[in-house]
């Protein structure tokens, strides 16, 4: 399952992505050190880069290891 967060003062949302209960960012990126400012619903792979395209159509910035990702699979 893949959801599409956005973190306070980071210029680009990242893709977190769960698989067998843990949670990882393709791009490694760590969230620890950075304040969530909002996510999207968890969705499967057909629905995430449905979102992703969406986002990108409407000029968001997202993690380009994160979203190639989504595609090397």
């Amino acid at each position: 399952m893949y959801t599409l967060i956005r973190f306070e003062t980071v210029t680009l949302a990242h893709i977190q992505v769960e698989n067998g209960g843990a949670k990882s960012f393709p791009c490694g990126f760590d969230p620890s050190k950075h304040r969530m400012e909002k996510s999207s619903q968890t969705l499967d792979l057909k629905k995430i880069r449905v979102a992703v395209a969406k986002s990108a159509n409407a000029d968001s910035e997202i993690c380009g290891t994160c979203v190639g990702a989504l595609y090397s699979n």
